[in-house]
């Protein structure tokens, strides 16, 4: 576990001194670019729990172990999603819309690679990609909180990032008995760092992207999937002339 925080330094250094982190911590974003980082983050998350529970479809032997903590965690994520929406609606947004809309190119990218790393290559990596999410927070959570707090962001508007700050930190110790069962080799600490550096860098372009888009308005498009499943039609929606 030592070795992998220590990999994860430059990683938090990297992230941490990125345009959309910078432009944060400097005072530089508005709340209209917060309002659509909101958006993307609920876009993200609302796939991690599924996320999570797949990956351990390809625990083996004492791997198995791990399996019911997965689940637990995973279903402890069930929700966070609905806080980012409900902090883009703090926000002035209307969220009629959100969750039968396509995300960001970018958004799309990031979820797209958690199952790569799952399907396509080790999956132990998957502790990479989790370890970036779950230990960001707690490591910088705080800062990014006063920084959006001063350029007049209501705390009622932060529950996502408040919630990932506070309760990121029992995870962050689920995180040790992942690895003890999980990691086999040093071969899989260095796919799990991969997977972290990955993520952080994936991470930066979706919040770059949601930043850009609060300028010019992307053309979104439905995600049929979402509407099929929920048999919503479009043009009940309230802001469906923003995303037809």
């Amino acid at each position: 576990m030592q070795e992998l925080l220590t990999r994860f330094q430059p990683i938090l250094r990297d992230f941490s001194e990125s345009w959309p982190i910078r432009r944060m911590m400097s005072g530089d974003l508005t709340i209209p670019e917060y309002r659509g980082m909101c958006r993307e983050v609920f876009h993200h998350t609302r796939e991690n729990p599924q996320l999570q529970a797949l990956a351990t479809v390809y625990f083996r032997g004492r791997q198995r172990d791990a399996v019911r903590s997965f689940y637990k965690h995973a279903a402890s994520e069930i929700g966070h999603d609905q806080l980012a929406l409900n902090d883009y609606v703090t926000l002035g947004g209307d969220a009629s819309a959100v969750p039968y809309e396509n995300p960001l190119p970018a958004t799309s990218a990031l979820l797209a690679y958690g199952f790569y790393q799952i399907y396509n290559l080790n999956p132990v990596g998957y502790l990479g990609y989790l370890f970036f999410l779950e230990f960001t927070p707690t490591r910088a959570g705080a800062g990014m909180m006063a920084a959006l707090e001063r350029i007049g962001v209501p705390r009622g508007a932060m529950s996502f990032l408040k919630d990932h700050t506070e309760i990121d930190v029992g995870h962050n110790k689920m995180m040790e008995m992942y690895v003890g069962r999980l990691v086999r080799s040093s071969e899989d600490i260095d796919c799990i760092e991969y997977s972290m550096r990955t993520t952080g860098y994936l991470y930066e372009q979706m919040l770059s992207q949601a930043i850009r888009s609060a300028a010019v308005e992307p053309k979104r498009g439905w995600n049929w999937e979402e509407l099929n499943a929920d048999c919503v039609n479009p043009a009940q929606l309230s802001n469906v002339a923003k995303i037809a």
